[in-house]
């Protein structure tokens, strides 16, 4: 079987990673923790350094060596436990996937930025079925006011895996423009995530 290829930069969630790695050590004959414990100390490999030193290494596959620095890159992420700024739509669009994953209820939030598209705070605004009764414009400007914020970006859950927005999210989306204009906030973007995968409204021109 030929080796899937991986670009080191593709941003993928942490669900993705996790299960390529998986199928990785499977097709390696690598099925369980014992027998990871026993390439591990035949490859005389005792701490994350080794390991790390293994992966840049001539004897290790560009496969794994991919994984296992992007694993390490996302360890070290945790430290802050959210995204720093706001850089691209797919490097937001994949943490949010990770952020609600597997949540069984649709989850509101709002991430504030500063002028520089500096992440100031992420807040949980609303859980519960989205509707027009339910989601006010002034429940996401009050925080905005809060932080001081110069933009923000919405986003919400599907717990059915279903990206696609339903017309009551378009409609919400536009009523939220509507009032960030008028409050002179930027509305960046309104993205709608699965477990998998995410819609960014302004790329889908809804916004």
């Amino acid at each position: 079987m030929k080796e899937k290829k991986l670009h080191p930069y593709f941003v993928q969630s942490d669900k993705e990673i996790i299960s390529g790695l998986i199928k990785y050590l499977q097709h390696a004959n690598i099925s369980d923790f014992s027998d990871i414990s026993k390439q591990l100390n035949k490859l005389k490999i005792e701490t994350l350094a080794d390991l790390w030193q293994y992966a840049k290494g001539k004897n290790s596959s560009d496969t794994l060596a991919i994984y296992l620095e992007i694993i390490f890159k996302r360890i070290k992420q945790l430290e802050s436990c959210q995204l720093q700024s706001f850089c691209s739509s797919s490097q937001v669009g994949y943490y949010l996937c990770d952020k609600l994953s597997g949540q069984e209820q649709e989850q509101l939030y709002g991430i504030f930025l500063n002028t520089k598209n500096k992440i100031i705070a992420e807040k949980l605004i609303f859980q519960g079925t989205l509707n027009k009764a339910t989601v006010h414009p002034r429940d996401i400007f009050r925080w905005g006011i809060v932080y001081n914020c110069a933009s923000f970006i919405l986003v919400h859950n599907h717990p059915s895996g279903d990206s696609m927005p339903s017309q009551q999210d378009i409609e919400i989306t536009k009523k939220i423009k509507a009032a960030s204009e008028f409050m002179g906030i930027n509305f960046i973007d309104h993205f709608i995530v699965t477990d998998k995968n995410y819609l960014s409204l302004k790329e889908a021109n809804l916004l």
